[in-house]
């Protein structure tokens, strides 16, 4: 659980952004991006892989996850994404500390080249 020790560490300023979809002229849809919230964030790197192509031997992916803590906020879902800097990540696991909504941690994987 974190402490009030922790508020100091959440240095890293993101930004967690809706998914719009809107119709296009086609009939299609067009996804386009809204600031949700900008917070303060912890950010932890959790884990990493390389996926390789079976018909070539080539690294395909370089996927990492990693962790973001930050104080409680509403209305987070998996379908949001992070934004820090110029890097992106997909939300996939969001869970309140300790139930009593003072920080949530966000576990999200990177979109690394997108």
């Amino acid at each position: 659980m974190p402490s009030i020790s922790n508020i100091g560490k959440l240095r890293n300023k993101i930004t967690i952004q809706n998914t719009n979809l809107s119709t296009d002229n086609m009939g299609g849809y067009t996804t386009g991006r809204s600031a949700h919230i900008t917070a303060f964030a912890k950010m932890t790197p959790k884990s990493g892989k390389q996926i390789f192509s079976d018909k070539t031997g080539r690294q395909v992916e370089n996927p990492h996850t990693y962790e973001f803590l930050i104080r409680y906020r509403d209305g987070i879902t998996t379908t949001m994404r992070i934004l820090f800097g110029t890097r992106t990540f997909d939300i996939i696991k969001i869970n309140d500390e300790n139930d009593f909504k003072n920080y949530i941690t966000i576990e999200a994987i990177e979109n690394v080249g997108t």
